[in-house]
């Protein structure tokens, strides 16, 4: 009987945790329908078990509305093509030089590559998540090349640099609900084959297809694992102000790196660079907080902002526990229509996870701080301070002399912020008459011409 409890228990967390994985990832299912993301895949030590599931997630993603184009590049199968065939390449600049024997290799390794991911596609992906939902996958001489030719006396023979785009091609073909296959080569007008860096061209398509998202899958974060997190966030304008110490601290990453940050300055909304070791790797990245990879944005995903109309709901929801539990003062909807104008949240991509009110009384100089509240799993995180941090600054600016807060709860943390206890008398006379003494809050005074 206690084992049957015990599973019972630990069948209940699991459903519990999968009921708010859901309903904190609906936002981003809603998102995503008819964004477009351009996803590229090196096949670099890429198991067949690793790509199967990679292109279960990719299935899933298509199923709820977002539209693919996938670009591709067989590197451990074109290592083989050159070890059969006794051949090596050279390198000239990190480019390299793909001469009539090494075409031969990339061809026979893109083709390989190819059918596996079409098969893969079309498998109806039995005993997964996906069983016999087909997706469609359709590739196509959507790339037009041209040869890099010769640079500094070397001739780079059949490596190529993206010329155009069939722009009007691919729209067609996603609108068909299909995903947009893509070999790292192109056709000349010629009908001579180039052979194209995958990354780079994806680069290329999704800021001429104004993509809402760029996805690398790669190695290059192997190695940097145990300190890629510290950049899970990174702003392209803190790239180009710190590219010399952050290329230093991970030097695989430069070229991603360099990639990322001219996407989101031409047409991309965000960049994502992922680890390919991590199973469910798209997944979450793009359906959890926080994520597994390296995210590049040209605008910080986490703002603090001036409360809007289209907030009042976010900021009910938000601070209805709160209420119910006596941690903040009632407040209905009419309250804060009311006082709209002096409510600041805090906003992860379109959801409100924290607010503050600045409720000034300008005869006297002086304001409160109030409704200073951050979502559960936002805490502990420097949210709360960051929040205060700007409230504080928004008084000044507002030359407001003096702050006061009421709390029942939050009182060490105040102090720790450099508030100090106050008597009711010090309360603005306003303030005195609606002061609830069942609640018995404690006063917290803070003057704004100490440092913060």
């Amino acid at each position: 009987m206690t084992e049957s409890i015990g599973e019972f228990n630990a069948d209940l967390s699991e459903s519990n945790r999968l009921v708010g994985w859901f309903r904190a990832a609906a936002p981003y299912i809603n998102l995503f329908k008819n964004k477009l993301f351009v996803t590229s895949i090196s096949k670099k030590n890429f198991s067949s078990e690793n790509l199967a599931r990679l292109i279960q997630d990719l299935s899933f993603l298509r199923a709820i509305g977002t539209q693919i184009i996938l670009v591709f590049e067989p590197k451990d199968l074109l290592d083989e093509e050159l070890n059969r065939r006794k051949h090596s390449l050279v390198f000239e600049e990190g480019i390299p030089i793909i001469d009539e024997k090494a075409a031969e290799c990339f061809q026979a390794a893109i083709g390989i590559m190819r059918i596996e991911l079409e098969s893969l596609f079309s498998t109806k992906l039995p005993n997964t998540s996906m069983n016999f939902s087909k997706i469609k996958i359709i590739g196509g001489n959507f790339v037009d090349a041209k040869p890099i030719g010769i640079h500094k006396g070397i001739n780079f023979c059949k490596t190529g640099d993206l010329r155009k785009i069939d722009i009007s091609s691919i729209k067609r073909t996603l609108d068909l609900d299909a995903i947009v296959l893509i070999s790292p080569l192109g056709f000349s007008a010629t009908g001579e084959i180039f052979f194209l860096n995958s990354e780079k061209l994806a680069r290329d398509i999704a800021c001429i297809m104004r993509a809402n998202k760029l996805i690398f899958i790669t190695d290059s974060l192997n190695n940097s694992s145990k300190s890629f997190s510290e950049i899970r966030e990174l702003l392209t304008r803190t790239y180009e102000e710190n590219k010399l110490s952050i290329i230093e601290k991970f030097p695989r990453l430069n070229y991603l790196f360099e990639l990322a940050n001219s996407a989101c300055n031409n047409n991309v909304d965000r960049t994502h660079i992922l680890p390919y070791e991590q199973d469910g790797e798209i997944l979450l990245e793009l359906f959890t907080r926080d994520g597994v990879g390296i995210m590049v944005s040209k605008n910080q995903i986490r703002n603090i902002r001036n409360a809007v109309p289209e907030d009042i709901n976010s900021i009910l929801s938000l601070i209805g526990p709160f209420k119910k539990d006596g941690t903040l003062a009632k407040r209905d909807r009419v309250d804060i229509e009311r006082n709209l104008s002096s409510y600041i949240v805090l906003d992860h991509d379109g959801q409100i996870y924290g607010c503050a009110c600045l409720n000034h009384y300008s005869e006297e100089n002086i304001a409160e701080i109030s409704c200073l509240i951050v979502r559960p799993d936002y805490q502990r995180k420097g949210e709360g301070s960051r929040l205060l941090k700007h409230v504080l600054e928004k008084a000044k600016r507002d030359n407001i002399k003096q702050v006061f807060a009421l709390t029942t709860k939050a009182e060490h943390w105040f102090l720790e912020k450099g508030f100090v206890r106050g008597e009711k008398q010090v309360l603005p006379k306003e303030k005195i008459q609606t002061y609830e003494p069942a609640r018995n809050s404690l006063i917290l005074i803070k003057c704004l011409d100490q440092q913060n």
